[in-house]
């Protein structure tokens, strides 16, 4: 295709988000692992800003995406574990119940807006509210290659092959629908590098890169006590091991590549230089560290360690310095980020999350408090630079890192430190104050139950986190 030029009177940037799927911020080279293939996120990483200190305010899917795209906390929208959309009550449900989207605020400004990908947010059969353009994948999300009914602007398609793949083909598809006199919102959101983990799994083409890694850059594997037995990893020999890092390091390559058809694409059509390219996941994910894999419903008790909760997020494309920035940020800070670069007002009375970082990326210097919060269902956490305490509703066990000595959350010194404790709590106990609605409170949802080798007390608990029996 040649360039085609787009003249606009409007000169808002346009937004690219892409949120992909349990990609911890470790597993990019431009965080320093220098096994993992992404060249093209290490290229967006030193043409702009990378947050070096990106959160995610819940450690599992759908909350995770909610909060970033309503600017608001779990406890605010009422979701507090991932959706699971094959089952008709769930996945026919409007979780966000009228809240709105970053797509409904920046179609009422003007954007063109559009999904390609995941949505997880329940009715994802449906074009969600606010959105011009819509591919989707309806009901669970299956399997990383093969057959699957995916849904476009209403109708079912049906294709056979790499879900990423056609998560790309469509999101071009967009930027070719895409009006010339109005700015766009484009979210892609990918699949990978969601489990399954395992390299049987994966692209061959892919997995092919890492058959000769020493994954040096994984520490080696001590299962956590909380580890549940069932496919969680107790029992996993080196062979189970190195056939998940294989798999998870060739889905993070596989994200890459296709970023780079979606830059190359913008190029093509002359708006990179008008776009500003947001890379995030939902949240963070574990490939044996801190003894499991996976996410914060890895273990029971439930988890907010960092490498749960630690994401990438690099903020590249049109006048963004090429810069680090070492701030407390998470994924309320990026709807209100995203919400600023777009010229969209928040209303004055209605409660957010977090605050918007667009000084830094132009730039300059701002006031910034560096405390963040986060929750999954009746556990709460508060953390700065100094300390995170995690709070379990209601008896615990409740632990206290001292991030600077102990920045890898090796030793709970909850016990040892009750005043530091308190005060962090009583903060914690304030902000939630604010940010929650009293019938849409994670502290409503029972807490799971704790390690167990019975099959159906584990699936009840995490149907009742899910919300059938809690609203």
């Amino acid at each position: 295709m040649s360039k085609r030029k787009r003249r606009r009177k409007d000169t808002r940037p346009n937004i690219l988000l892409f949120i992909t799927d349990d990609h911890g911020a470790w597993a990019t080279g431009a965080y320093g692992n220098s096994e993992v293939q992404t060249p093209t996120l290490d290229a967006l990483a030193k043409l702009g800003t990378r947050f070096t200190r990106a959160y995610t305010p819940s450690p599992v899917c759908s909350p995770a995406r909610a909060c970033l795209l309503t600017g608001k906390t779990a406890s605010q929208i009422g979701i507090h574990d991932w959706l699971e959309e094959a089952v008709p009550q769930i996945g026919e449900r409007d979780w966000l119940d009228g809240t709105r989207t970053l797509f409904d605020r920046l179609s009422e400004a003007g954007y063109y807006t559009g999904l390609s990908g995941k949505w997880h947010l329940g009715q994802s059969h449906l074009p969600p509210s606010g959105t011009d353009y819509h591919f989707g994948l309806p009901g669970w999300q299956g399997a990383h290659n093969g057959s699957y009914t995916y849904i476009r602007n209403g109708k079912l398609v049906d294709l056979d092959g790499n879900k990423s793949q056609f998560i790309t083909d469509h999101a071009i598809e967009f930027l070719d629908a895409a009006p010339a006199d109005k700015p766009f919102f484009l979210s892609v959101g990918y699949i990978a590098t969601h489990s399954p983990y395992q390299q049987s799994a994966h692209d061959p083409q892919q997995t092919a890169r890492y058959q000769d890694c020493a994954f040096d850059e994984i520490p080696p594997y001590q299962p956590h006590d909380w580890v549940k037995n069932e496919g969680g990893g107790k029992d996993l020999n080196e062979q189970d091991l190195r056939d998940r890092y294989i798999g998870y390091y060739a889905a993070a390559s596989e994200v890459d590549d296709n970023i780079t058809r979606i830059i190359d694409a913008l190029s093509l059509r002359d708006l990179y230089k008008d776009t500003i390219i947001i890379y995030t996941s939902d949240h963070g994910c574990a490939m044996g560290h801190q003894g499991f894999f996976g996410k914060g419903n890895s273990t029971r008790p439930l988890n907010m360690y960092d490498v749960s909760l630690h994401v990438p997020l690099i903020v590249a494309g049109a006048n963004i310095p090429s810069q680090i920035a070492h701030c407390n940020v998470d994924h309320c800070d990026t709807f209100h980020t995203i919400s600023e670069l777009a010229g969209v007002d928040l209303p004055a009375d209605e409660v957010f999350a977090g605050k918007s970082y667009a000084p830094v990326l132009r730039g300059q210097s701002m006031i910034w408090d560096n405390t963040r919060y986060g929750e999954y269902g009746d556990l709460r956490m508060i953390r700065d630079y100094d300390w995170k305490l995690l709070w379990r509703y209601p008896d615990g066990p409740h632990d206290l890192f001292d991030l600077k000595a102990d920045p890898d959350e090796r030793h709970n010194i909850y016990a040892q430190q009750p005043e530091i404790a308190s005060q962090l709590k009583a903060r914690l106990d304030a902000y939630f104050a604010r940010h929650e609605s009293p019938q849409k409170s994670g502290l409503r949802v029972k807490q799971l139950p704790a390690h167990n080798s019975a099959n159906e007390a584990w699936r009840d608990g995490r149907r009742e986190a899910r919300g059938l029996q809690a609203y």
